[in-house]
Order: structure tokens, then C-alpha cells, then sequence
């Protein structure tokens, strides 16, 4: 579907959304033909989003492309928006990197936050423009301002992490990661963790990094669980519990790697030998329950 998007918590190039306005808006379909072939670039945005979800009237992409185009060229950011994506994506439309980076570029100059953060990650890549890390960090940082950009500030703290094409700064890598993090980037919240784990640009502190791993565990992040497993068994940071070790550690061994889940499994067990059996049994329970909460999970073995 073409429409207005939402932020995803993975690192993915641009992903769309369905659009509701029109339905907010109660307009039916025939005022926002005439509104839109008359010129107004809201309407024309809208019957876009209409061709580009195919509820009202036929799906029909390239349809809506003639609307987004229409009110973008008027300025419309939205509309500049979703041609962006369209070019980025060859969604009704042969892929163009180049048109899709002035598009966005387009939008993001009116300060869309989305915007920025796909010209962040074009300049980053290379994609439709000449590859400049600078300018990369340029726009993630554009993309921050303001409410914030949980995408952006993650790509700004793998950047200062790695040092590609700054300066590697661990602090100002961990300054983003916390941002990330904050906002509810589970990636972020599970490199966070790591950090205070093992001392890496902050201080070390396995309570706070407890707190954490457990934050990204709960999203679904099975590193996360695998580490707040490993926790719990030692007593490191937090009170040591095999039920919640065993529990953590069952999620983990769902690794799909045969290796680490060997591994992962030997522990899971070591942990369910100072258990009853009735609480082991109350612990798969959970993880059951687990992941037909996460069904994007691996399964547990």
C-alpha cells in the first residue's frame, strides 16, 4: 500500500502505512475528484491515498501517483513525501534513486522528520546520491530535531560507534543509543545494555544493564532475553532467580543458529536443575503465552 507512513522499530530503508485521512476527512469519493481536478493539493494527497489502498475505488498505483504528483507539485510535503517511497521502491513506477532522493529532499527541506531520515540514509548509502557520511549525519540530525526520530538517532549511534566517516566518539555513541533507546528502539535498548554490561563508553553497572536487556526482551529481542537470562543465573545486577533465569533462557535457546542453541540450551538447563518440576512447568507456560504474544519470534524449543 502507498500511503502515509509509520516509523518501524527495524532499520528498513522506508516502509509505508495505510492512509486514513480521507476516511477522517468524510469526504466521498466523487467531492474529492472535483476538489482535486480543480487543484487543491489536499484533496488531490487524499484521492492518492484512495487509489493507493483500493478500499473506495480500484487499487490502482500509478492512478495515485498522477494524485501525489499533482500535489506535490504544488508542495505538498505528504505527497513528496510518498513519491519518495514510490521511487525508492518501484512501487507504480520503475525504481529511481536519484528522483526518489529529490522528492524526499523536497519534503525534507519543509521539515519532514521521515523525510530527513531518508536522506540521512541515502547519503549514508549511497543511494541517489553520491555517498557522504557527513551529510548523512547532517540529516539523521535534522530528522531528530524536534520530536525525535527513533531511526535516525540509532543509524547517528552506529555511526559515532564505528566512526564511519567521523570521528568514533563511544560517549556521543552512547548519548544516541539512549536516545534510541528512550524512544523505544529495541536494537538501541539491547546495545545499551550491552554497553553497561561490559563498561563499553559508560560506566559499568549490570544493574543498569538489567534494566535494559529487560526493556528489549519484552519487545521480542531474544539477545536481550538471553543476556537478562544469564543475569539472573548469576545474581549479577539483580537478585539471582532460576525461575526467571530458566524462563529468559527457554526464550533464548529459540535461536535459530543449531550452534547457539546448543549452547544456549545447556544453559536454560543448568538453570532448570535447581528448579521443581512444577516450576518448570509454570515457566514454559509463560513462554508459551510469550510468544503467541511476539508471533514474530522464532518458536521455543
Amino acid at each position: 500500500m502507498l500511503g502515509r507512513r509509520t516509523h518501524s522499530l527495524q532499520l528498513l530503508p522506508i516502509l509505508l502505512s495505510l492512509g486514513t485521512a480521507s476516511v477522517v476527512l468524510g469526504q466521498e469519493i466523487p467531492e474529492l475528484q472535483e476538489r482535486a481536478r480543480g487543484g487543491d493539493p489536499v484533496s488531490a494527497f487524499r484521492l492518492g491515498l484512495e487509489y493507493s489502498i483500493g478500499a473506495r475505488v480500484p487499487l490502482d498505483l500509478p492512478q495515485a501517483l498522477h494524485w501525489y504528483r499533482k500535489a506535490a507539485d504544488r508542495g505538498y510535503v505528504h505527497a513528496e513525501y510518498n513519491l519518495g517511497v514510490a521511487y525508492h521502491n518501484g512501487l507504480g513506477v520503475m525504481r529511481n534513486d536519484a528522483e526518489s532522493a529529490r522528492w524526499f529532499r523536497k519534503a525534507a527541506d519543509q521539515g519532514d522528520g521521515d523525510a530527513a531520515y531518508a536522506m540521512g540514509l541515502a547519503f549514508e548509502t549511497g543511494r541517489g546520491v553520491s555517498r557522504d557520511a557527513s551529510k548523512a549525519v547532517e540529516w539523521y540530525a535534522k530528522a531528530d530535531a524536534g520530536s525525535g526520530n527513533e531511526l535516525a538517532e540509532a543509524r547517528l549511534a552506529e555511526i559515532y560507534a564505528t566512526g564511519n566517516g567521523v570521528a568514533r566518539d563511544q560517549a556521543e555513541a552512547m548519548r544516541w543509543y539512549r536516545k534510541a533507546a528512550e524512544h523505544g528502539s529495541a536494537d538501541a535498548q539491547c546495545k545499551l545494555g550491552s554497553a553497561y554490561l561490559f563498561g563499553a563508553g559508560v560506566v559499568q553497572d549490570n544493574r543498569e544493564a538489567a534494566a535494559w536487556f529487560r526493556r528489549a526482551a519484552a519487545q521480542g529481542t531474544i539477545a536481550a532475553a538471553y543476556e537478562l537470562g544469564v543475569l539472573y543465573q548469576s545474581g549479577e545486577g539483580i537478585p539471582k532467580d532460576f525461575v526467571e533465569a530458566y524462563f529468559w533462557l527457554n526464550l533464548a535457546a529459540a535461536e535459530t543458529e543449531p550452534a547457539r542453541q546448543e549452547e544456549i540450551a545447556a544453559e536454560r538447563d543448568a538453570a532448570a536443575s535447581n528448579l521443581t518440576d512444577a516450576e518448570q512447568v509454570q515457566a514454559r507456560e509463560r513462554v508459551r503465552h510469550w510468544f503467541e504474544e511476539h508471533p514474530a519470534a522464532p518458536n521455543s524449543h
